[in-house]
């Protein structure tokens, strides 16, 4: 960004965008405000400090366009599908707008656009991307989504791909981007339970990235030989290990609680046999988390008596440590109903 009043600008479109394609009632307004955000959110992606920002500012603009387009084509078969006085209407036209919506969100297996594009971006586009722009496309996909082949195959591809693609992966952007896509498969899961167990699982999912992305952005960490520069400060690191073994849905952390849901919720409905798979699938997940947890806890070095890096103020640590609280709280509350 150029400067801090381009950045308003398009952060108030990036809102309103999202506010008036979910508010709509008609998929050409749902287009509209999906082509608004494509336009708000490229500017915040690129940065006069890193050149590959650039590449991936084209890198979402042409995966974005092209879904629109295929969007727009569904749009258009669903409407003569509704004119069409027929008792076997075409499903084509929904099955071409959920491929359309997976490809915005990076739901496997359109998912490839999503690991290059966030090693371009900064921590801050990066948390954007993972957390707020998903809301748009996820929100769309309940009203279409049916317990069908497509969706099953997409639910399991995208934790397969978000579990193996993560393991041999030592850029932390590029390690997230393949956790978004695993949980991805578990919100298209929640959002087949109902649209209140996604907006749950949603909620905690934004807190617990809200929450690293920040971490990372203070100390400027990018990979994970960089971990080490934490050291000064053991509280950041134990908060960070704790919001790792979250993110990784390890229990009895808050990341676990909504996963927890889901899994409970799936078996009633007697969905065991995918439930068991995506469980199993997941703790591969648990393992590149706990890599992490490893480099910047375990390999610790002495603690420094002078400290050079003044940014880390005491304000900024209450507020991860409340974050954190926030999360044990919450399932200490839920878990007391039952």
């Amino acid at each position: 960004m150029i400067n801090k009043s381009n950045n308003l600008l398009f952060s108030l479109m990036l809102v309103t965008s999202v506010l008036m394609a979910v508010s709509s009632n008609s998929w050409f307004m749902v287009w509209m405000g999906m082509e608004i955000n494509i336009m708000s959110f490229m500017p915040m992606i690129i940065s006069q400090k890193n050149i590959n920002s650039k590449e991936a500012s084209l890198t979402y603009f042409i995966t974005q366009t092209i879904a629109s387009m295929i969007m727009m084509m569904a749009i258009v078969m669903m409407m003569i599908d509704a004119k069409n006085i027929n008792f076997n209407p075409s499903k084509t036209g929904e099955y071409m707008m959920m491929t359309a919506l997976m490809m915005k969100s990076g739901i496997s297996p359109f998912h490839f656009w999503m690991p290059k594009m966030m090693e371009g971006m900064n921590w801050w586009s990066c948390m954007i991307l993972m957390t707020w722009q998903k809301i748009t496309p996820m929100i769309m996909m309940s009203t279409l989504m049916k317990m069908n082949t497509i969706t099953i195959t997409a639910m399991i591809l995208s934790i397969i791909v978000g579990a193996i693609g993560g393991l041999n992966q030592t850029s932390l952007r590029k390690l997230m981007a393949y956790s978004s896509i695993s949980n991805n498969g578990w919100m298209m899961m929640a959002i087949m339970i109902s649209e209140n167990m996604w907006m749950i699982y949603f909620m905690f999912y934004s807190l617990m990235i809200m929450t690293f992305t920040m971490t990372m952005n203070q100390y400027k960490i990018y990979h994970m030989n960089q971990l080490v520069s934490m050291n000064e400060n053991m509280i950041m690191k134990f908060i960070m290990s704790m919001n790792m073994l979250s993110i990784g849905g390890l229990p009895p952390m808050a990341g676990f609680l909504p996963k927890w849901m889901v899994i409970q919720y799936s078996s009633s409905m007697l969905q065991l046999m995918m439930v068991s798979t995506m469980t199993l699938l997941t703790l591969i997940t648990v393992y590149y988390y706990l890599r992490i947890m490893f480099s910047a806890v375990i390999l610790s070095y002495i603690e420094p008596k002078w400290n050079t890096n003044k940014k880390s103020t005491k304000q900024y640590n209450m507020m991860m440590i409340t974050l954190s609280i926030m999360g044990l709280t919450a399932i200490t509350m839920i878990m007391s109903m039952y």
